[in-house]
């Protein structure tokens, strides 16, 4: 079966909208949607990722000063199953505007789902 029909992921703010300045909650789900377990494996201890674009310019990534060990894994999904990773982004001196989260699954192969927030300035 097709990756895509097997499982769900979505990226996600706890929010639509913004005040400049104010902390974004940002994570990523993934569902195992099928009736047969589903394994994912990665080439490395990361299991995902949050990247912010602006206008399709990378502006934030989660784990640019961190670093993981080297080491096989892999995380298996029994039906219906689900793990969600989430982290925070402290954007500074970031210009009103709408904004791209992409959340990754480091897995081999890779997957990600979007999403969209607008940041508008202070009243």
């Amino acid at each position: 079966m097709e990756v895509s029909k097997r499982i769900l992921i979505e990226a996600r703010t706890n929010k639509d909208e913004y005040s400049a300045g104010e902390t974004i909650q940002v994570s990523i789900t993934i569902i195992n949607k099928s009736s047969a377990s589903f394994k994912l494996f990665f080439t490395s201890a990361q299991r995902y990722d949050f990247i912010i674009l602006k206008e399709d310019q990378e502006i934030w990534r989660w784990s640019k000063d961190k670093q993981f060990a080297m080491v096989l894994g892999f995380m298996n999904l029994e039906p219906g199953d689900q793990r969600t990773y989430a982290e925070e982004w402290k954007p500074i001196n970031e210009p009103p505007g709408e904004y791209k989260l992409v959340g990754v699954l480091t897995s081999r192969p890779p997957l990600n789902a979007t999403c969209t927030f607008r940041i508008v300035e202070r009243i």
